[in-house]
């Protein structure tokens, strides 16, 4: 059986989801940062404590060896309480800084990190790390992807010598950034804003005259975001970034008005 151990999170309320539109509503310089919260796996396998806001979105599992504990995150359905024209632009999974910072794999060791039920062939892909370990920030993105690529590390040990996880160390932060994917966007004519039936479009009300544009990875049914530490015990929070693609409607805006949470950051 599947387990998730709950604790106390944010609520999701009106002033969060006007929040959530004015993010929106920005010019396209400005990304929703969503915090997932944190995870800790615990013994027996797959129990995990998750603090945060969305626990009503998060499953685990133990893998195909039924020995490791796979945590995964409902994207769409975080996507479809958010509400809105939302294109994901990154993923951060982090060290939380209460970890073991030790020479032989300091902090969250990161064995499985992926998006799952999506197609990523259809844009760009790339994993980057930012953190203290020295042998990660001289590794490249195809790298740094194997090591996360399958849930399939032995122990957290001896990050130097084993090429199947990362070791983020304090406060460490592994990042996935998705760009290139083409999405269709509504003609003048659109009625709202709103998720389309399938990734890479939104229908609205008619009238033609629709554009493509290049972004990040619009989320549908069935994608989740699957994370795997290798051990027990240590912490690790997970964020998603995602941007807004604009449409012509003026009523795109009024479907955010009771989104979910989030918050704000504008790059320079």
């Amino acid at each position: 059986m599947n387990r998730a151990i709950a604790l106390p999170g944010s609520s999701v309320g009106l002033a969060a989801g006007l929040a959530v539109a004015a993010a929106c509503a920005s010019t396209a310089s400005a990304d929703l940062v969503v915090n997932l919260g944190t995870v800790q796996q615990v013994s027996p396998r797959p129990s995990i404590v998750y603090s945060g806001g969305y626990g009503s979105f998060v499953s685990t599992a133990v893998d195909a060896s039924g020995t490791r504990t796979v945590t995964s995150f409902d994207l769409h359905g975080i996507v479809q309480q958010l509400g809105g024209n939302l294109a994901l632009v990154e993923i951060r999974v982090r060290d939380t800084g209460t970890n073991s910072y030790g020479s032989w794999s300091p902090g969250a060791d990161i064995d499985l990190f992926r998006v799952s039920g999506a197609n990523l062939s259809a844009g760009r892909v790339a994993t980057s790390y930012t953190g203290a370990v020295t042998q990660h920030l001289g590794e490249n993105a195809d790298i740094l992807a194997s090591r996360i690529a399958a849930c399939d590390a032995v122990s957290g040990d001896q990050h130097y010598n084993s090429q199947h996880f990362i070791s983020l160390g304090n406060a460490g932060v592994a990042s996935m950034l998705f760009s290139d994917f083409a999405v269709q966007t509504g003609g003048s004519g659109d009625s709202g804003g709103g998720s389309g039936s399938g990734p890479g479009s939104w229908n609205g009300g008619g009238g033609g005259g629709g554009s493509t544009v290049l972004t990040g990875l619009v989320i549908g049914a069935g994608m989740k975001l699957d994370i795997s530490e290798a051990g027990l015990g240590e912490i690790y929070g997970a964020e998603l970034v995602f941007t807004q693609v604009p449409v012509p409607a003026p009523g795109a805006i009024a479907v955010l008005a009771f989104a979910g949470l989030g918050s704000r950051r504008r790059r320079g």
